[in-house]
């Protein structure tokens, strides 16, 4: 599941593919400039400042201490070491601060869960002590199964060409969903969907957007579609939301190759399967609107491509599916739809400004559909959130920040240091929306590790960011070398995350 093609300009610990050496230069690249050979600068500084060193004397250090020790600390900071032990740092920080506001009398009770009871106050709904049964083991050994074949896929022999990218979508689905059901085999609370939404399947479709208050009606509707075909029950109607779920994984990898490059999302997929939110959408809804997001994004970024002569005229039908599936999506989640931004940036990159009119006009397809059916959707909105400054939407800040750091895993160190070198940073402005209008309206008190699970995906695209930035306009070969060892420590946060996940 990972492909590196050769970078044009690779990072220091790039790793060479394609039998080219890791310091190959494309063709079309500029000749860089041939240095003196006669003479040899050895004491002095860009300025030229500096006596000559004498011939045979040790070399002189170069810079103040506090220097030389910055430069270290960098060097470390740039490996997986570094940036491990700076997520495990920012996680106890947080933690701590979370501690320090609990011990002042903040109280947390996130999902049902009575303050003091789990980890960090009910912040999370974790607790020990951990689950330890036979099925423990299947989250390790899928991962070390989905790093293997990775690893080898990435050893393959000069001169071969890389696996066709479309197969390699299907496996990573196929990864994906093993994934998924192994976390879900591993943890107390099953692979069974939440039993509120089970009554659903019996009920008239008319009941269930009148009983729809606060909340939108998309799960219940969902498991009335399922029930119609005969998935009752709370095992079945949650592997269905696994299954479907586990479809943002290709998703966003195919959404990634046409705004990034092939390498990138190449090296993403790995990734976005061993993801450590993944305990946390094993049987909920909240997976079907992940992929119903990515779906749209994928849509909307593939659809605004350069066409060919043969495909003229079909990005107006790119952008209204696009529409309609960010429509679907705002029906499961009030914030989802505003994963649209992402959808807006990419039209605005490819100088595409009237298809964000067609995108618009999809999306309220099935808002004003059910609106007919007798479901307002902006009331609905209206009676789930809360002020943007009242007590309880600030005492949640800190833990929401948490929740997201641990659903990210150590992968978002890497993403937040390469920000400014994606060409995706449009997927993280529609995430940032989204997380902004969340905690705007009062969506984000707690329960986040669920509910933002559409847009965990988009914020560690920058981690296969290229670094240092390719030096050609429009290089698209390079590509930010595979983290396995941030993947595997993820990896590893799920598996803990699972044996600690509470029922409900």
């Amino acid at each position: 599941m990972n492909a590196a093609d050769t970078a044009s300009r690779p990072e220091p610990d790039a790793e060479p593919a394609g039998g080219k050496p890791a310091n190959a230069r494309p063709a079309d690249a500029r000749p860089t400039e041939a240095r003196p050979t006669g003479a040899r600068l050895t004491g002095a500084r860009a300025g030229g400042a500096g006596p000559p060193r004498p011939p045979g004397a040790p070399p002189r250090s170069v810079g103040t201490p506090l220097g030389r020790v910055g430069l270290v600390l960098r060097g470390q900071v740039d490996r997986p070491l570094g940036e491990i032990a700076s997520w495990a740092l920012v996680t106890a920080v947080l933690a701590g601060v979370i501690a320090a506001l609990a011990a002042a009398g903040v109280a947390f009770g996130a999902g049902g869960l009575a303050v003091g009871e789990g980890i960090v106050w009910g912040t999370l709904p974790l607790g020990g002590p951990p689950r330890l049964a036979p099925a423990t083991l299947l989250p390790p050994a899928v991962a070390a199964a989905v790093l293997g074949a990775t690893a080898l896929s990435a050893r393959r022999r000069a001169g071969r060409p890389a696996p066709p990218f479309g197969p390699l979508l299907g496996l990573s689905y196929l990864a994906g969903a093993g994934w998924w059901l192994a976390l879900g085999a591993a943890s107390r609370r099953g692979l069974g969907a939440p039993e509120s939404l089970l009554a659903a399947a019996g009920a008239d479709p008319a009941d269930l957007l009148d009983a729809a208050s606060g909340r939108p009606p998309g799960p219940e509707l969902l498991v009335w579609a399922l029930g119609r075909l005969g998935l009752r029950g709370a095992v079945p109607v949650g592997v269905a939301f696994t299954l479907l779920g586990a479809l943002v994984v290709p998703l966003v990898g195919l959404a990634v190759r046409s705004l990034c490059h092939e390498p990138a999302a190449r090296r993403l997929l790995p990734v976005l399967v061993l993801a450590p939110w993944a305990p946390f959408a094993v049987g909920r809804p909240e997976a079907v609107t992940a992929a119903a997001a990515a779906a749209a994004v994928a849509v909307g970024v593939v659809g605004c491509e350069r066409p060919r002569n043969s495909e003229r005229g079909r990005r107006a039908w790119w952008a209204l599916c696009a529409g309609v599936l960010l429509g679907v999506a705002g029906l499961f989640d009030y914030s989802a739809i505003w994963l649209g931004v992402a959808v807006a940036a990419a039209y605005f990159v490819r100088r595409r400004p009237l298809l964000n009119v067609v995108t618009g006009a999809g999306a309220l397809v099935p808002l004003f559909a059910l609106r007919l059916a007798g479901y307002s959707w902006p009331d609905g909105l209206a009676r789930a959130g809360a002020g943007p400054f009242e007590h309880a939407t600030l005492t949640w800040l800190v833990p929401d920040l948490l929740a997201v750091w641990l659903c990210c895993g150590p992968p978002i160190v890497r993403a937040a240091r390469r920000i400014a070198m994606t060409p995706g940073w449009p997927f993280l402005v529609g995430a940032a929306a989204a997380a902004l209008f969340a905690l705007l309206v009062g969506l984000a008190a707690g329960g986040v590790e669920a509910g933002w699970l559409p847009l965990f995906p988009w914020l560690v695209v920058p981690a296969l960011a290229p670094r240092p930035r390719p030096a050609l306009p429009g290089d698209t070969s390079s590509a930010g070398r595979l983290p396995y060892g941030l993947v595997g420590v993820g990896a590893a946060v799920a598996t803990v995350l699972a044996a600690l996940l509470l029922p409900g």
